[in-house]
């Protein structure tokens, strides 16, 4: 579900508003059509975390200037996008989908070809999700990484059997069974990943058992959501 009509706490004068704007006209080839529409949702709310969103944004669209697609601008499909994607940054609160939202604007902006309708179509699946989604899904994406960051807490494996769901709760200790499970079918009917449930029994491989389960659409979505800059 989104945020839409969760009071955001506004930012005091307009010294912050105006940076962020300015700081995005410097960005080459897109700087124009960034500032102008930031600006105008700057504007309507006037809000810390939307101005943070743009300073982020900012940063890292100056550290890769270099690999922007020069022929953004001239595209209305580029235009739409930014709206899109300046709009549902200024109803949104959790940090988890910010950074997703600014992680599928920079892959577009940076594709050779950039397909406008997927980028959009990923950015409205993202608003509707919640964070847990997010957080699920880059496990799916890397779950060798996921299994480094919590302390290699899966591992290679030991017993006989597990289960998906076993291993999620040492992935995820702060969730509960309820959590796990029903985050996990929520991807599974959006087509994110293909197993179904998270109780059958499995060969216990370890965390290698999480690997190869995104479908083609789950790889999809979840390369849009790798920030290309914060890797």
């Amino acid at each position: 579900m989104n945020d839409a009509g969760k009071p955001i706490d506004s930012t005091r004068g307009e010294t912050a508003l105006e940076i962020a704007a300015i700081a995005l006209e410097a960005v080459p080839y897109v700087g124009g059509v960034l500032s102008s529409t930031a600006s105008y949702f700057l504007e309507i709310r006037k809000n810390r975390r939307l101005n943070e969103f743009l300073t982020d944004l900012a940063e890292d669209l100056q550290s890769v200037k270099d690999r922007i697609n020069r022929h953004l601008a001239e595209s209305e499909g580029f235009q739409d996008l930014t709206e899109d994607i300046l709009s549902k940054a200024a109803e949104t609160r959790q940090p988890e989908k910010l950074d997703a939202l600014r992680a599928i604007f920079l892959n577009t902006v940076l594709s050779d070809l950039p397909d406008f309708g997927e980028a959009a179509e990923i950015a409205d699946l993202v608003y509707n999700w919640q964070p847990r989604h997010i957080i699920l899904l880059k496990i799916l994406d890397n779950p060798l990484a996921a299994d480094e960051q919590m302390g290699n807490v899966v591992g290679p494996g030991g017993g006989l059997v597990t289960s998906i769901g076993q291993i999620l709760e040492k992935l995820l200790p702060e969730w509960d069974e309820d959590q796990i499970d029903r985050t996990w079918q929520e991807l599974y009917d959006k087509q994110i990943h293909r197993t179904p449930g998270t109780r059958t029994m499995i060969t216990d491989r370890g965390i290698r058992q999480v690997e190869g389960r995104l479908t083609d659409f789950g790889q999809k979505v979840a390369g849009y959501l790798r920030n290309p800059v914060r890797q």
